[in-house]
C-alpha cells in the first residue's frame, strides 16, 4: 500500500502514514502519529528521571574532584619533615659574599645553632697539562714508539704513545687504560680502570684526577711465602709524591723493615726479599700498604716525557692536588672532598672558596606555611561548594521559570542536592576533624638538653610515663637518680617494645630511644608511630611533653563570621610560627596525625578501588560508590525505554495492518457504493422511460 511509511520505530520517531488514503483520503499517518505519542507519554517521566540522575553525576563529580583537590594538598602535611625542616641563613665575615665561601643543606635532624666557619683552601684535583702539540708526536720530534706509566691508588696502567698519535689519541688510550697490576690469586692482571680522565684543550693534553684533593687508602692482605726471592703484592707501589705510599710487613709480632729485609722498586708490584731475610718458605704474613688514592704519578721514557712536558712541575703543567681545610668554632679539620657531611650531624657543606662567615641552622617554615595555606584554601573551597549545593531551593521563582534559560543545566541542577545527606555528613565529619581534640603520633621526638641526673631537674619521686606503638605500651618508670641515658636503656630494654603480645621477639624494636647532645631522641621503627602520656610532669620535664591537641592552638581554626557555620578555616600565620618556633616536634605530630586521618577519611569517599560487597563487588568510595548506583539506575531506565520502544514498533505494524486493512474495505465499499449508484441511475432512467 502505497500509504505506508516503514523505516525505524526505535530512533527519532517519523510518521508511521507519509501520505493520506488514496481510497478514502484519511490522514492514516496523523492518526497513527497521536496514538504513538500518547502511547509515548508513559516514558516521560523516565526520561525526566534520567536527566536528573545525569545531573546529579555531574555534580557529584564535582563534589569529587573538589575533594581530591583537598586531598593532594595533604602530601607535604602529612610528613614530619615538613614541620622539621631546617634551612641555613649566612653573614659575611670576609669574602665577596656567602656563597663564594660555602653553602648548606640542611636536613631535619640538625639541631638549631651557631657556627663561624673560616675557609682556609678548598679541594682541588691534581692535574698535569702537556706542551702544546698540533699534530702528531712525530712531527713533534718523537723519533720512535715509546712508553710511560700511571700509578693511581695501588694502580698502573701502561700507555704506548706511537708516533702517529695525535694527542687526542692518547687521551683515548688514557681514558680506555686498564690496571696491569697482577693478582697474585689468579696470575692476572686486574685490568680495572684507574680513575683518572684526560683530555684535549687548546692543543694539550690535559690528565685530572676524578676527585679531589689527596685521599688515602689502605690494602691490606695477607701473602705466602714463596720459594724464590720474589713475591707478588697484589697492588702496585708508588713511593714518590704526590702518591707517598708506605709499606708496612709484618709476620705475627715480627716486623719487616724496607731496605734491610725487602726492597720494592717505585712503580713494581713484587717484593723483593733480600738473601737470608723475610719469612720462611710458605709462612704467611701480612702487608699494609697506604697511599693517597686521589693522586697519580707518571714515570716511563724520559724522551716522551719530557716532550710532552710531563714531567715537568712549573706551573704552567702541573696543577698539584690539596685537601680542603677549614675551622669551624676555631677547630681546624681537612678533607680531600669539598663537599662535608660528617661535621655538623644534618649538614652537608659544600666548600666553594676562602672567607669567613657566620652560618645559623635555624627553622625552615616555608614549606610548612605554604602547604597549610594551600590546604586551607582548597578546603574552604570544598566547603563553599557543599554550602552552596545545600542551600539552593530546589523551587524555582516564576521569573526564573520563565527564563531564556530555563532549560540550561545550570537550572536544571539548580537544588538537586538540597538538604542531600552525604553533603552534610561530609561537611560535619571534616569540620569534626578540623576541631576534635587529637592525641598526637610521632615518628621520632626529640626532648630538651638535661644534664646530670633528673634529681637535678627537679623530680624528688619515682614517676612513670607510657610509650605506645600500635596495640603495645611500655610504662617506662623514671627515678630522680636517672640520667637520660638511664632511661634511654629501660626503653630500648622494654619487653613491650621488642615482644610481641605472644612473646616472640620483633626483628626491629617497636620504638628505641638515643641520646644525642644531651637530648632524649625516641623514635618509631620504619612506617609506625608513637604516643606518649603521664599522669604528671615528666614529659614535660624531659622536654617530650604535647602541648598540641587541637588545631587551634597552632593557628588553624573555624572563622568566627557568622558564629562558623560556613564550616571555613582561617590560618593565623604568626600564632602558628611561634608554635613552631617552641615545639616543632609537637606541631608536626598533630598535623601530621589530623591530616593522616582527613586523607583516610577523602579516600574513604573518592578511591574507585573495587571492594566485595556480599556476591558482587562495587566502588570503595561512598561518592564512587553513588555515582555507580546511578549509573545503574540509568542503565535500567535505559532498558525499560527501550523495551517500550519495541512494543509501539509492535503497536505501530499492528496500526499499518488495520489502516491498510480498513483501507482496502472502505475502497471495495466506494467499488461498492459506485456499483450502487449506477444500478440505481439505471433503474430511475428505465423507470422513466416506461412512464
Amino acid at each position: 500500500y502505497p500509504f505506508f511509511q516503514g523505516d525505524g520505530f526505535m530512533g527519532d520517531y517519523q510518521s508511521t502514514f507519509s501520505i493520506p488514503g488514496i481510497s478514502s483520503s484519511i490522514d492514516w499517518g496523523s492518526m497513527a502519529d497521536k496514538l504513538l505519542e500518547n502511547a509515548r507519554k508513559s516514558q516521560e517521566p523516565l526520561i525526566e528521571k534520567q536527566d536528573t540522575l545525569e545531573l546529579k553525576i555531574g555534580l557529584f563529580n564535582e563534589f569529587s574532584a573538589s575533594m581530591k583537590s583537598v586531598r593532594n594538598t595533604l602530601s607535604p602535611l602529612k610528613l614530619a619533615s615538613t614541620f622539621n625542616a631546617k634551612t641555613a641563613e649566612f653573614s659575611v665575615l670576609s669574602g665577596v659574599n656567602a656563597e663564594s665561601v660555602v653553602t648548606a643543606t640542611v636536613s631535619a635532624d640538625a639541631a638549631v645553632s651557631r657556627h663561624e666557619i673560616e675557609v682556609l683552601q678548598k679541594a682541588v684535583a691534581q692535574s698535569r697539562f702537556s706542551e702544546r702539540i698540533e699534530t702528531t708526536v712525530g712531527d713533534a720530534g718523537l723519533a720512535a714508539s715509546q712508553k710511560f706509566y700511571i700509578n693511581v691508588g695501588g694502580r698502573r696502567a701502561e700507555i704506548l704513545v706511537n708516533t702517529t698519535d695525535s694527542l687526542t689519541t692518547i687521551a683515548q688510550k688514557i681514558n680506555d687504560a686498564k690496571d696491569i697490576t697482577i693478582d697474585p690469586a689468579t696470575g692476572e692482571a686486574y685490568g680495572e680502570s684507574l680513575g683518572i680522565t684526560a683530555s684535549v684543550i687548546d692543543n694539550r693534553l690535559i690528565i685530572k684526577s676524578a676527585n679531589t684533593g689527596l685521599g688515602e687508602t689502605t690494602d691490606k692482605s695477607t701473602l705466602t711465602r714463596g720459594s724464590g726471592t720474589t713475591d707478588k703484592l697484589g697492588f702496585t707501589v708508588a713511593k714518590d709524591a704526590p702518591s707517598n705510599g708506605t709499606l708496612a710487613i709484618t709476620a705475627g709480632t715480627v716486623t719487616y723493615v724496607e731496605g734491610t729485609d725487602f726492597t720494592v722498586d717505585p712503580g713494581s708490584d713484587e717484593i723483593t726479599w733480600i738473601a737470608g731475610h723475610g719469612p720462611a718458605t710458605g709462612t704467611s704474613y701480612e702487608v699494609s700498604y697506604t697511599v693517597n688514592s686521589n693522586v697519580f704519578s707518571i714515570d716511563g721514557d724520559a724522551d716522551l716525557l719530557s716532550l710532552l712536558k710531563l714531567d715537568d712541575d712549573s706551573a704552567d703543567h702541573y696543577l698539584a692536588a690539596q685537601d680542603a681545610e677549614i675551622k669551624i668554632d676555631g677547630l681546624t679539620v681537612t678533607r680531600s672532598s669539598n663537599q662535608m657531611n660528617d661535621l655538623i650531624e644534618g649538614v652537608e657543606l659544600t666548600v666553594n672558596g676562602p672567607g669567613s662567615v657566620v652560618m645559623d641552622i635555624t627553622q625552615d617554615a616555608e614549606q610548612a606555611v605554604t602547604g597549610i595555606q594551600d590546604y586551607v584554601t582548597y578546603y574552604n573551597d570544598l566547603m563553599d561548594w557543599i554550602n552552596i549545593r545545600l542551600s539552593e531551593s530546589s523551587t524555582a521563582s516564576s521569573s526564573e521559570k520563565d527564563d531564556q534559560y530555563k532549560n540550561d543545566d545550570f537550572y536544571k541542577k539548580f537544588g538537586l542536592l538540597h538538604g542531600n545527606s552525604m553533603l552534610w555528613q561530609t561537611k560535619s565529619q571534616i569540620r569534626q576533624l578540623m576541631t576534635d581534640p587529637v592525641t598526637a603520633t610521632y615518628t621520632s621526638k626529640t626532648g630538651r638538653p638535661v644534664l646530670g641526673t633528673m634529681a637535678g631537674e627537679g623530680l624528688t619521686g619515682n614517676t612513670t610515663f607510657t610509650l605506645t606503638v600500635g596495640v603495645r605500651t611500655a610504662t617506662i618508670e623514671v627515678a630522680p637518680g636517672d640520667t637520660l641515658q638511664t632511661i634511654a636503656s629501660k626503653i630500648n630494654n622494654s619487653y613491650e617494645m621488642t615482644h610481641d603480645p605472644q612473646g616472640r621477639t620483633y626483628p626491629i624494636p617497636m620504638a628505641s630511644a638515643k641520646v644525642v647532645n644531651n637530648q632524649l631522641v625516641i623514635e618509631a621503627s620504619p612506617n609506625r608511630k608513637f604516643s606518649l602520656a603521664a599522669s604528671d610532669g615528666v614529659l614535660d620535664t624531659l622536654g617530650l611533653g604535647t602541648p598540641f591537641t587541637l588545631l587551634s592552638q597552632i593557628g588553624i581554626s573555624t572563622e568566627s563570621t557568622d558564629y562558623g557555620k560556613s564550616g571555613k578555616l582561617e590560618f593565623d600565620s604568626a600564632k602558628f610560627m611561634e608554635a613552631l618556633r617552641n615545639d616543632p616536634d609537637g606541631v608536626g605530630a598533630i598535623m601530621n596525625t589530623i591530616m593522616g586521618k582527613m586523607d583516610d577519611y577523602i579516600g574513604n569517599m573518592v578511591d574507585t578501588s573495587q571492594i566485595e560487597v556480599g556476591y558482587t563487588t562495587a566502588p570503595k568510595g561512598r561518592i564512587a560508590s553513588q555515582i555507580t548506583t546511578w549509573q545503574t539506575e540509568i542503565a535500567t531506565i535505559d532498558k525499560r525505554i527501550a523495551e517500550s520502544e519495541t512494543r509501539l514498533e509492535l503497536r505501530a505494524r499492528g496500526l499499518y495492518e488495520q489502516f491498510a486493512q480498513a483501507e482496502v474495505n472502505l475502497a471495495k465499499l466506494q467499488q461498492q457504493a459506485t456499483w450502487l449508484a449506477s444500478v440505481v441511475s439505471q433503474l430511475s432512467g428505465s423507470s422513466g422511460s416506461s412512464s
